[in-house]
């Protein structure tokens, strides 16, 4: 593409964060009318990303949505509210995919990674699931794909030990997408809950996330054929962590910067991230330059280059801008008379209301809905009053249930990802591999949940 991007391939790209977080500022019609066609643009310019398979099923559900429109009132709120759901997802993977690749292009990341699998074999689950906290919870998929590309170079593992390292990676991703910021699902159900806030939610997230990552070490450790060969080399818990470190305090330092300027603007976290991610993934790539003469230069060059690749997510934004309107509209159109005895049933116990909206996301997703419009729909018809819950234990089981649904769906994202770079048949690295781990951590969010935040 040359030395010298085209304007007229970046700034598309760049127009949907900004119009996104402008939108977020102003929350007018006519700023999301502004968001919509620069969505839309950005879409046609890079149509050619977009997988037969995203449009059939994309097609499908505005077909669907259209129709349901006609049937619920003020339909024109319920669109905006799907779109602006769906641009903070494609914006969020924008931003934090240059993050993401200019984390990589730094060689001491690749070296803790190479230490992570040279821990025994009986302290790897732990390991990896603490890991994906860090490299996950701060630089997104692009950090669990760098984990998991690690485990599949490591050809000399039985499949019993290959399983238990992708699902100790995926039972990460479950236990950070309950907190960190840099994945779309605390973004999004946030705009769900008028007057909630991210450090709200925090301290019931990190006490769910510790437990499913104890869990999910627990049930590895007592798995049959537990540790049935030794590693080839092997490195201490203390030399990764020693490794560690530098990059461990870069991050915290990072989302203590975060939160504070978000205190400061009195602004959404998602809205800090969106804006700060590209000046620091420039700053990453002026500090580890490819041509270390023209360090500024070179750095500035290698941003336009990872804004100019931003289209190989066009399918994924459009999928997400489709099913957020979906979500929210077929959720209205739902009647009463069908939610109102299930709420009905469960609106005497927090805890069994929990596992319901839990389960509801899971099912939903096991059935190849995409486990995003599984969220936005079930947080939008079970609504905490009909099940009598508190707008926060209702938000965090929200989140539970997405992100269990992710790891268990051979639907999803990660499940494919998974069961490409290890081998294994998807419906054997998901379902099978983490089913009891999900059906365990259910029960266990339930009762935190319910006895914790009960109304």
């Amino acid at each position: 593409m040359g030395k010298n991007p085209s304007p007229a391939l970046i700034l598309p790209t760049l127009a949907v964060p900004i119009a996104t977080v402008a939108d977020m500022v102003l929350v007018q019609p006519f700023s999301a009318g502004v968001l919509a066609l620069c969505c839309l643009i950005f879409l046609v310019i890079q149509h050619r990303y977009i997988a037969k398979g995203i449009r059939r099923t994309s097609f499908t559900l505005a077909l669907v949505t259209g129709l349901a429109l006609v049937m619920i009132d003020d339909p024109m709120t319920a669109l905006e509210k799907g779109l602006r759901i769906g641009a903070l997802i494609a914006s969020l993977l924008i931003s934090v995919s240059l993050m993401s690749k200019a984390s990589l292009r730094v060689p001491h990341m690749r070296k803790v990674m190479s230490d992570l699998y040279a821990v025994p074999r009986v302290q790897r689950p732990l390991t990896l699931g603490i890991a994906a906290q860090f490299l996950g919870g701060f630089l997104g998929l692009a950090g669990l794909t760098m984990m998991m590309d690690g485990a599949a170079q490591r050809e000399h593992l039985s499949l019993r030990e290959k399983i238990a390292d992708f699902s100790a990676i995926s039972r990460g991703y479950a236990a950070l997408a309950l907190w960190s910021p840099m994945y779309s699902n605390m973004s999004i159900v946030l705009t769900l809950y008028e007057g909630i806030a991210w450090a709200d939610v925090l301290p019931y997230a990190l006490t769910i996330s510790a437990t499913f990552i104890g869990l999910g070490a627990l049930l590895e450790r007592f798995s049959p054929g537990h540790a049935t060969s030794k590693p080839m080399n092997s490195a201490s818990v203390k030399v990764v962590l020693w490794d560690s470190l530098p990059i461990i305090g870069l991050m915290l330092c990072f989302l203590g910067f975060m939160v504070s300027l978000s205190n400061l603007l009195h602004a959404s976290i998602s809205a800090i991230i969106i804006v700060s991610m590209p000046i620091i993934a420039w700053l990453l790539n002026v500090w580890k330059p490819s041509d270390s003469t023209q360090r500024w230069r070179s750095g500035s060059r290698q941003l336009r280059q990872d804004l100019l690749s931003q289209g190989a997510i066009a399918g994924e934004g459009l999928l997400f801008l489709v099913s957020g309107c979906a979500g929210t509209v077929i959720s209205k159109a739902i009647p009463m008379s069908l939610i109102e005895p299930l709420a009905q049933l469960t609106a005497n116990s927090p805890v069994v209301s929990c596992m319901v909206v839990m389960v509801a996301i899971i099912v939903l997703s096991g059935s190849s809905v995409h486990p995003m419009l599984c969220a936005v729909l079930v947080g939008s018809s079970l609504t905490p009053s009909l099940l009598n819950l508190t707008p926060l234990a209702h938000l965090c089981a929200v989140l539970v249930g997405w992100g269990l649904a992710i790891i268990v769906t051979p639907f999803s994202v990660l499940s494919i990802m998974a069961s490409r770079f290890s081998g294994i048949p998807v419906l054997k690295i998901s379902l099978h591999a983490n089913l009891i781990f999900v059906i365990i951590c259910l029960g266990g969010a339930s009762m935190i949940l319910g006895w914790t935040l009960a109304g």
